[in-house]
């Protein structure tokens, strides 16, 4: 869907980047919020319409020893969702990498076939003669023996 803000976007900018910051990824299985804070992050809508895990919160009694010691657990865990975390990217990058891997069709190329070359310009990252000018040019491939 698109809408015409014509300029309003800013308004819902901290809404967007809570979402994003609170929604776990699919490589490590956790949100960024609970990787830096220990916890998982309680929206606004939960304090307004409590679910189970901010009913079960409140009806303890709120003593600053149960909740610092709450805290401690939390941190004390984060270590242990920290590997987990680089343990799943790990094997996320691995499943990428072999899927990539698949599709890859691997070319033999001899002495004198055709082929694209990048233009010097691009190889060099400079600007070119014209942004109409081509990024490759046709040559002849060339193999090192060593």
């Amino acid at each position: 869907m698109v809408y015409g803000y014509e300029g309003g976007w800013s308004v819902h900018l901290p809404d967007a980047l809570w979402a994003y910051r609170t929604s776990p990824r699919s490589a490590t299985g956790f949100s960024p919020y609970s990787l830096v804070y220990g916890s998982d992050a309680i929206s606004p809508v939960e304090i307004t319409i409590p679910t189970t895990r901010v009913s079960a919160v409140n009806d303890l009694e709120w003593e600053r020893k149960s909740c610092s010691d709450w805290h401690l657990q939390d941190l004390e865990a984060l270590d242990e969702k920290r590997a987990e975390a680089e343990r799943r990217t790990t094997l996320y990058h691995k499943n990428v990498a072999q899927a990539y891997n698949r599709t890859v069709k691997p070319r033999s190329f001899k002495q004198g076939d055709l082929v694209l070359k990048v233009v010097e310009h691009v190889r060099r990252q400079v600007s070119g003669p014209s942004k109409f000018a081509p990024q490759w040019e046709v040559a002849q491939a060339l193999l090192l023996l060593s």
